[in-house]
């Protein structure tokens, strides 16, 4: 008997219960054995979304994935824009997710590249999501740098809007700034490097360095709070998370903070991050990730600090005080809806609070506006949304709508200036001075994961001989197989995957509709 979606029931489904009903089936992975398993995802009587499993070696298993059935299903409705990758894929031979590569499943280009160029860390943090080894530690080489550079730079025809580096801790890599000089000459529109900002904090001709080099700073900033610093991170960094802020900002390094929400330990502080990111001119997003379950550290903390990334949009909205509500925020078109929720908040520089562009424009323009990449680029979706969003306003009277007429013409002759069109890289900068963006990142571990989610991952570690793997694959799967990041690397043996990857149909009539 077939599902809605096309899938057919098996003799692993678990019986509905009364008040419940199915969304969609998906492969999972067994929390214990990482081998694949038939997933039932789930809406419960009580509004919330579970996903069932069962191991055939470890017994049934179940998460909750969501707060809310509406807005889960309301949300995966939308499709995302079709992308295919670049590069030749590998055949489906083992199936998903143990073809990586790309293979032929997969949907999306990598719109975000992940270079993980070092195993060394100066911290172990407990919710640590990935691998390391310390002794030994693996560098990556300037030699396999520029291969990888070269097969991401054809890939993208050229034009690389983004590449990101992570470890480890990056600023312990010795040719950091030999990758960061190779990036910039290679054209890449935003170069960042993931730090936990320890080394930063305390040697400042580096990040003058890093400034000069056109080089961007993805700071994690959890909490505020010393007691949750502990938990999050193992020490109490604060201090020195403030001081690696306030030289960031000295030197005007685009800078993003990425705080890891955990419910129960730092929830309730993500509107006060909000509210230090603009303050800080310098920071241009903040990426908020949901804690995930794997790698070293986070692979043993307690399950308590799950959050759904629709409980990560409600504390936005209770903490902010509405500044940024639930509906201000769409998924990303590169991406599975249910892994990106983005948000753009337009500045005020006579100091007037910040207006999300979502009030000023449709959601679905804001999504068109984002086309097929990760962060706004200006070009000409943009300049037209704006322009309506004027035309609009000269209907309206009042104080509000004259401010925010201003703050929209503002924007539209900052970074489409009339005789004299800016550069590409002069107009990124204007328009990223006048806002803010605020992303929710919803990684997945071995209990979440989901199938459907990783043949639409834009996000990709990548290696010099041009394989790219899905992040969330690669943190649970693919690291801990590398005798660069363990020392005693885990063999997989034979396991079977999903080899068939049906297109998602629409929902049945009773759901809410696609609406992004």
């Amino acid at each position: 008997m077939e599902n809605h979606e096309g899938g057919t029931e098996s003799e692993h489904d678990r019986a509905i219960q009364p008040g419940e009903r199915l969304i969609h089936r998906t492969t999972s992975l067994c929390r214990e054995c990482k081998g694949a398993v038939e997933a039932q995802v789930v809406a419960t009587a009580s509004g919330e979304v579970w996903m069932h499993k069962r191991c055939e070696e470890h017994g049934p298993q179940e998460v909750r994935i969501s707060d809310s059935a509406a807005w889960y299903e309301a949300t995966r409705a939308i499709e995302p824009r079709a992308t295919p990758p670049a590069q030749a894929p590998r055949a489906v031979e083992h199936g998903c997710p143990f073809d990586c590569g790309p293979c032929e499943a997969h949907a999306q280009d990598v719109r975000l590249p992940v270079v993980t160029i070092t195993s060394a860390c100066n911290l172990d943090c407990p919710i640590c999501y990935v691998h390391n080894r310390n002794e030994g530690a693996y560098h990556m080489g300037v030699d396999e740098f520029r291969a990888l550079l070269g097969h991401l730079v054809t890939d993208h025809r050229g034009e690389l809007d983004l590449l990101n580096f992570t470890g480890g801790e990056p600023t312990l890599h010795p040719h950091l700034l030999d990758f960061l000089r190779l990036a910039r000459e290679a054209g890449v529109h935003r170069v960042s490097l993931c730090s936990n900002g320890l080394k930063l904090a305390r040697d400042e001709a580096l990040v003058e360095q890093i400034a000069a080099l056109g080089g961007r700073v993805a700071l994690s900033f959890d909490t505020f709070e010393h007691e949750a610093d502990v938990q999050l991170q193992g020490a109490r960094l604060l201090d020195l998370k403030l001081r690696c802020l306030d030289l960031l900002e000295k030197h005007r390094v685009d800078t993003t903070l990425i705080p890891v929400m955990t419910l129960g330990v730092n929830d309730h502080e993500i509107g006060r991050i909000l509210d230090l990111a603009l303050r800080k001119p310098n920071v241009r997003h903040v990426e908020v990730h949901t804690i995930t379950y794997t790698g070293q550290g986070g692979a043993s903390f307690p399950r308590t600090g799950r959050i759904s990334m629709h409980e990560v949009l409600r504390r936005i909205e209770e903490t902010t005080g509405g500044l940024l509500r639930v509906d201000d925020f769409v998924p990303s078109p590169c991406a599975h809806p249910l892994c990106y929720q983005i948000a753009y908040l337009l500045l005020d520089p006579e100091g007037g609070p910040p207006v999300p562009l979502t009030r000023l424009m449709r959601r679905e323009t804001l999504y068109r506006c984002l086309s097929d990449r990760l962060y706004i680029e200006p070009g000409r979706p943009l300049e037209e949304a704006l322009q309506e969003a004027i035309d609009r306003l000269w209907c309206e009277e009042g104080a509000e709508a004259e401010r925010l007429l201003r703050l929209l013409r503002g924007l539209v002759e900052r970074v489409f200036p009339r005789g004299r069109p800016l550069s590409p890289q002069e107009a990124l900068r204007a328009c990223e001075e006048a806002s803010k963006a605020v992303y929710i990142h919803a990684h997945m571990d071995e209990e979440t994961f989901d199938t459907e989610r990783i043949v639409q991952c834009c996000d990709a570690n990548c290696y010099p001989d041009g394989r790219t793997v899905p992040v969330c694959s690669y943190n649970i799967l693919y690291r801990e197989k590398e005798a660069n990041f363990m020392a005693q690397p885990r063999q997989w043996g034979e396991r079977r995957g999903q080899t068939s990857l049906p297109r998602r149909l629409p929902l049945l009539p009773s759901s809410p509709g696609p609406r992004p």
